[in-house]
């Protein structure tokens, strides 16, 4: 039985070792996976702004500031954000979506009319929402993600959207496919996540047994914070590293490999214990 200090303790370690992850330009780092290094280079820009969006209310102000001016200064002219800095893709629905939240967790102003309006450019006639703004390959069906649904469906209702009737039937659709690992995501415990986080039923998801989750803090995490592991503190406490963080999983993934940050998936592990810690 894990005791309510020793999560408590494990929260404040884990607030440590994400200060000390943070990178001089106020980022937080995802990596190649070395087992399958994806086509894409890696960008830190995504998991900045999921870090941010998980645990802003734990880290310290500093580091929210520097994470923030860090995502700020990503946003494009035309208010979208998109995965490169260098221009070499269009804007995406997901980098958009989740550096809206960040902003909101992190307490920034946004003009959340325009910002409900940008997100909104991603749906596709009788949807569900693009992952990318252009068209083409880019704006291909194919390229439709059950976890890039939840996300923006999520923001429009953390801006005060009144999420219309085809949004929210389109992604529950999409979610109601998904078996599994999806295009950009590798894990079916992300889709599961996303949609408890969307309210976007997923009955037809179910953790795999505790003993396949041994060692495997992202996934445990996930499965928590969908409602679906009640085991979660037994599971996540005895994986935390010495530095209080936890070690890295395959998180996203292109058409041939894989990413994982560790400082995320010490985010989302926090973020689960911190649903079950004492108030």
């Amino acid at each position: 039985m894990i005791r309510d200090t020793q999560i408590q303790r494990a929260l404040s370690a884990a607030v440590r070792a994400l200060a000390e992850a943070q990178l001089p330009d106020g980022s937080f780092a995802l990596a190649e996976t070395a087992s399958r290094p994806p086509a894409t280079p890696s960008d830190h820009l995504f998991s900045t702004a999921i870090v941010l969006g998980l645990v802003a209310a734990q880290l310290d102000a500093e580091v929210v500031a520097r994470a923030v001016a860090y995502l700020a200064g990503r946003r494009e002219a035309n208010g979208l954000w998109a995965w490169m800095p260098d221009g070499s893709l269009p804007p995406d629905a997901d980098d958009t979506a989740c550096c809206l939240m960040a902003f909101l967790a992190a307490g920034v102003a946004v003009d959340r009319a325009a910002s409900i309006a940008l997100l909104r450019r991603f749906w596709r006639f009788r949807g569900p929402f693009r992952t990318w703004a252009a068209r083409g390959m880019w704006g291909s069906r194919e390229r439709d993600d059950p976890i890039v649904n939840c996300n923006v469906l999520r923001a429009l209702e953390e801006l005060g959207a009144a999420v219309r009737p085809r949004e929210r039937s389109a992604v529950t659709r999409i979610v109601a496919q998904a078996r599994g690992e999806t295009r950009y995501y590798c894990s079916g415990a992300s889709v599961a996540w996303a949609a408890a986080s969307a309210g976007i039923p997923a009955p037809h998801l179910l953790p795999p047994a505790e003993t396949e989750l041994a060692g495997r803090p992202l996934e445990c995490a996930l499965w928590s914070l969908a409602g679906r592991l009640p085991s979660a503190a037994s599971l996540l406490v005895p994986l935390q590293e010495a530095d209080g963080g936890w070690h890295a999983e395959p998180w996203l993934q292109d058409h041939v490999g894989t990413w994982e940050s560790r400082a995320v998936t010490t985010a989302f592990a926090a973020a689960a214990l911190s649903r079950i810690a004492p108030a």
